[in-house]
């Protein structure tokens, strides 16, 4: 009798644990994974710049505020190509892994992220990170998600977040761009500048967007986009040309991405009272010609530069509320829609790489899992 009693009563503490378990698993936010807690993602090597496909690495927890996301696809940009060089490291407590755009489904959420958020589990949406894009699941705070509109596919949604917050604050925020503006948008035909002619034409009425390239063949990509005057620099001079088209009145607006090169040229054409953005240094930071500070003073420029990703979140939160209400509904019209280049399964993410170190695209380059 005694041993009977035993018997069962091992039975139940048996029980007892297959049924705890049984509950941990069925929680489980992470979809078709058997309840694993790892996943796919690219890691990278600052010595040699190289890339490499992991398999095994932990998927990323919550912080209470977080969404987790299924990644369908991630945008790459070119400050991924410095990331992998050293040359800009992820924020503070963000992921060092690669990518700051990405397009999925809602995985699961932290408690205040199901309170303040709206979102529920299986939503499309698109989301700006400080990084962990590549990777089949990454983390989002709340406040850094956007829904992904019914007419555009995850694909076309990879290239939507980094790039269009990028052109919205140099245009908007920064720039203050007005109705009956013109404005100059140097390597037009990447990611973020064939965003900013779109985004010109839709938000403001009567504005001029002069779209320049070093490469013929990528003008009628930012033709197709707005633009009204293609320059090739390779072979034109961009300020005579503008001050030819304006009557030597110059720009109101330029938004640049080369920096140092154009520095003299830029100043040149630009109108006075003009506002010039520069968004980044493709061209290195040093102007190829003593710099001349005295059309600043001269012409009364606003000269400003910018980034986004150290930005606080309560920044993020503030432009990426705008953009869905001001935004979101002009890729519903087609007024707004990302420009595709290529896309990529994350396994040739060196290629992905490549093809964007070699200028070689036109538009947004994204990664698929």
């Amino acid at each position: 009798c005694g041993r009977g009693w035993f018997y069962w009563k091992g039975l139940l503490v048996l029980w007892t644990i297959v049924s705890t378990l049984s509950l941990d698993l069925s929680s489980c936010p992470v979809e078709d994974s058997d309840c694993k807690n790892t996943m796919k993602s690219i890691s990278h090597n600052e010595a040699d710049g190289s890339v490499k496909l992991e398999t095994n690495t932990p998927i990323p927890s919550l912080k209470d505020g977080d969404v987790l996301i299924k990644v369908v696809a991630a945008g790459v940009n070119r400050l991924d190509l410095s990331q992998v060089k050293g040359q800009y490291p992820p924020p503070p407590g963000d992921s060092e892994i690669l990518g700051v755009e990405v397009s999925g489904t809602v995985a699961s959420l932290s408690p205040l992220a199901d309170e303040k958020s709206g979102l529920k589990e299986g939503d499309r949406v698109m989301a700006l990170i400080g990084g962990g894009g590549y990777a089949e699941y990454c983390v989002a705070p709340y406040q850094c998600i956007m829904p992904v509109p019914n007419e555009i596919d995850f694909e076309q949604a990879a290239g939507i977040p980094e790039v269009y917050i990028t052109a919205y604050q140099a245009l908007v925020w920064n720039g203050y761009l007005q109705d009956g503006d013109s404005i100059l948008i140097h390597a037009a035909a990447s990611g973020v500048g064939t965003a900013a002619i779109q985004m010109a034409k839709a938000i403001c009425s009567n504005v001029t967007v002069f779209a320049t390239s070093r490469t013929e063949t990528k003008l009628p990509i930012c033709a197709k986009c707005g633009a009204d005057v293609l320059i090739n620099t390779s072979e034109q001079d961009f300020a005579e040309e503008v001050l030819k088209a304006t009557g030597g009145k110059g720009v109101n607006l330029i938004i640049d991405f080369i920096g140092g090169p154009y520095w003299e040229k830029n100043l040149e054409c630009i109108a006075t009272d003009g506002r010039l953005m520069m968004v980044s240094l493709l061209g290195g930071p040093v102007s190829s010609s003593p710099m001349t500070l005295g059309p600043i003073l001269k012409k009364r420029l606003t000269v400003r530069g910018s980034t986004l990703r150290s930005r606080s979140l309560d920044y993020k939160g503030k432009i990426i509320a705008e953009i869905i209400d001001k935004l979101l509904p002009f890729f519903t019209t087609g007024e707004l829609w990302p420009v595709m280049d290529q896309s990529f399964p994350i396994e040739r993410t060196e290629d992905a790489h490549k093809r964007m170190q070699a200028n070689l695209n036109s538009g947004k380059i994204v990664l698929t899992l």
